[in-house]
């Protein structure tokens, strides 16, 4: 009977005193376990929060260093572009290669439709040369068939912005 008496025993220890001392084990502990846990759980999240507000700073530093130099990079590349094709064309009129029936455009001559080469005075759009190619798109609707002509004409002796050329070019297309 003896091993009956330590198997009962041995029972009582694991189902009875076993659950009843981890329970206050618990009690004890739980406490100082949790505040650990907080702890590790508000660390983890901080350095989370902080990673993603790097990331977003680097993102939001990258959209201003585009919207302020990209607009100003464009408009250098375009007037370098304008400077290279004035200087063919003098280059090709010096050399006598230029003429009306060539096919190729008079340089700078006076532009047809009354706007003058180097001016915006006779263009159906207030100081068109000061604007930006998006600030132009947004005032073409509503511009009658000559003005359209007259802007494509000035933009092509000037500056040759695609994005006013495209928007031209859909505005005259036929229907």
């Amino acid at each position: 009977m003896p091993d009956d008496k330590d198997a009962v025993e041995r029972a009582k220890e694991i189902l009875v005193y076993g659950p009843i001392g981890l329970a206050m084990y618990l009690k004890d502990t739980a406490p100082s376990f949790l505040k650990v846990f907080v702890a590790r759980g508000r660390a983890e999240v901080q350095q989370r929060r902080r990673a993603v507000g790097d990331q977003l700073d680097q993102a939001r530093e990258a959209g201003e260093a585009a919207a302020e130099g990209g607009p100003q990079m464009l408009r250098l590349v375009t007037d370098g572009l304008a400077r290279v094709r004035e200087t063919a064309e003098g280059a090709l009129v010096a050399l006598g290669g230029l003429s009306s029936d060539s096919g190729v455009p008079e340089p700078r001559a006076a532009a047809a439709g009354g706007a003058s080469a180097d001016g915006d005075a006779e263009l159906a759009i207030a100081d068109y040369d000061d604007l930006s190619a998006s600030q132009v798109v947004d005032r073409l609707e509503g511009l009658d068939r000559g003005d359209l002509d007259a802007i494509r004409r000035h933009e092509l002796a000037h500056r040759a912005r695609a994005t006013i050329l495209g928007k031209i070019d859909q505005l005259t297309r036929p229907d």
